[in-house]
């Protein structure tokens, strides 16, 4: 377990919210590889080249199998991974059914690494098998708008893996991700998705943010990043937490309709992937921000909740401490009375 952590990790930052385009990578700033980035680099390369050369068919069960043994190393991290699957499970984190939820997590996160470590040469006729839109209508009347359409969506199932679906209809990706770290690792995913028209732009890029979305592209923003003081009120799973305040801002600032999307891995180890009702930001009053961010809350609450075991997220999504709780809940009943919450300070 000690050669999969620094992989893990490496693979688990670079995938977190927030896709890069050639340009968004000569923004970043040169620096010196650590010893820690060289080895996850190599390690992954050994991986994807052993993995892609072997029948997906062979692979997976393996992954499956490293998952386990992953959870049952994962030390504290199985306490966090309890405490976030207990909330869409509605019961107690050290019920049996939360352990076989996480303990499933981890599987389905490890079949998602062996996936994507595959994407760069999956085919179109592989694509077509891989993977099932159920709605790709709903994603055409948000693009028939003309403003870009932000497509809304938590760590569940194979989000990236619309990309070789959505190439075949003639769509492109934009993916927001984080390029602070691991960046020959990270450079290498980049080109690896771009074969599937899959772009990512680094986080801090807000011009290529709003160049993709008024350009009329699909951007793929992950909102399940955990309680921020600073971020928006909303009601998950039954419990006060808050959103990134980033999508209404955006859908606010450029017209683009907020998209909420569930790509899950079937029974048959293919994926469907659906989208929800189009959510609308009409300004960036706090009042709006609330309505548009709760809206999409609910509807990601159903995506997380129609099998929580795929939901494979390793930081804390609800406040920890009883000042954060305090702190989220305050803000929440102030945007329910109509008030003002960005006024309620921690």
């Amino acid at each position: 377990m000690s050669l999969l952590r620094p992989l893990l990790d490496g693979a688990r930052r670079i995938g977190r919210p927030w896709l890069v385009t050639s340009a968004a990578e000569a923004e970043r700033p040169a620096r010196a590889e650590r010893r820690r980035e060289i080895v996850t680099f190599w390690l992954y390369r050994a991986a994807e080249r052993l993995i892609s050369s072997l029948p997906r068919r062979l692979v997976l069960p393996a992954a499956g199998a490293v998952g386990n043994v992953a959870y049952d190393l994962a030390g504290p991290k199985q306490q966090l991974i309890h405490e976030n699957l207990a909330r869409p499970l509605g019961v107690a984190p050290d019920h049996p059914s939360v352990a076989r939820a996480a303990r499933r997590a981890f599987r389905n996160y490890a079949k998602y690494l062996v996936d994507m470590m595959r994407i760069g040469d999956l085919t179109e006729a592989d694509a077509a098998d891989l993977v099932r839109i159920a709605n790709v209508e709903l994603l055409e009347e948000a693009r028939s708008e003309g403003h870009g359409v932000l497509l809304c969506t938590v760590h569940v199932g194979g989000m990236d893996l619309i990309g070789p679906a959505l190439k075949r209809a003639g769509h492109t990706l934009h993916v927001v991700a984080d390029d602070t770290t691991y960046g020959r690792l990270y450079d290498h995913l980049a080109a690896e998705r771009a074969k599937q028209n899959i772009f990512l732009i680094g986080w801090r890029n807000l011009r290529g943010l709003f160049r993709a979305l008024r350009q009329g592209e699909n951007l793929v923003l992950f909102c399940d990043g955990g309680y921020r003081a600073g971020d928006v009120p909303v009601e998950l799973c039954g419990q006060p937490t808050t959103l990134p305040i980033g999508p209404a801002t955006l859908a606010a600032k450029t017209g683009a309709p907020m998209l909420p999307v569930a790509c899950r891995r079937d029974d048959d180890e293919r994926f469907t992937a659906r989208g929800l009702p189009l959510v609308r930001c009409a300004s960036t009053e706090p009042a709006e921000v609330f309505r548009a961010t709760q809206a999409l809350a609910d509807a990601l609450t159903d995506v997380i909740g129609e099998d929580p075991g795929q939901w494979y997220m390793f930081r804390p999504v609800w406040p920890r401490s009883d000042a954060d709780r305090a702190h989220a809940s305050a803000m929440l009943e102030a945007a329910r009375r109509g008030e003002d919450w960005t006024k309620i300070y921690a």
